[in-house]
């Protein structure tokens, strides 16, 4: 009996664990965008290029993590800087929940928020240097309320995103 309750813990945990799974890297960094493998039958994804040298692929996640309904309403976004994958971000503007901040801190480790503060007041941004990658989470205020971003770029190609924010820098400061 004590086997079969463990056993039935574990298929309960191991269930949960695949619901919230979300393997949102459909493509290596460093490879084309069209290395880009979707379902036919759903919808195509955008490109759009910039004025800054990139080509930004957005995909809505529900497209790739069709069993995490929490997750809906963000967009997955590919940055291909000279038709090489150089950043991935999840972008979800102006929802009235933190599930981007719980997925961050279930796939990447918790971060402390201060004592007191509901989590969907909070503001700022937390990084987390893995091995080779570099993670930052982020809630900021936007026009219209707030959006939650987690920004994953691979250490190899920090030099091309910071190139790359010198001149969207630039352009925001010169106000055009």
């Amino acid at each position: 009996m004590y086997r079969f309750i463990l056993y039935i813990i574990g298929i309960f945990l191991l269930a949960q664990a695949n619901a919230l799974a979300c393997n949102f890297k459909i493509a290596d960094f460093g490879t084309p965008k069209e290395s880009v493998k979707l379902d036919e039958t759903l919808m195509a994804p955008m490109l759009m290029p910039d004025r800054f040298g990139g080509e930004n692929l957005i995909i809505p996640l529900e497209q790739i993590c069709k069993s995490n309904e929490k997750l809906y309403g963000t967009q997955l976004i590919y940055l291909y800087i000279d038709n090489k994958l150089s950043r991935i971000q999840l972008y979800r503007p102006v929802m009235p929940d933190r599930n981007l901040m719980d997925f961050a801190m279930q796939k990447y480790g918790k971060f402390n928020l201060p004592q007191g503060l509901p989590k969907n007041k909070w503001r700022g941004n937390h990084i987390w240097n893995l091995n080779l990658e570099t993670v930052e989470y982020i809630v900021t205020d936007i026009h219209d309320g707030h959006v939650e971003i987690i920004d994953i770029v691979n250490k190899l190609y920090l030099p091309t995103i910071e190139n790359y924010n010198e001149k969207v820098g630039e352009w925001l400061d010169s106000g055009q």
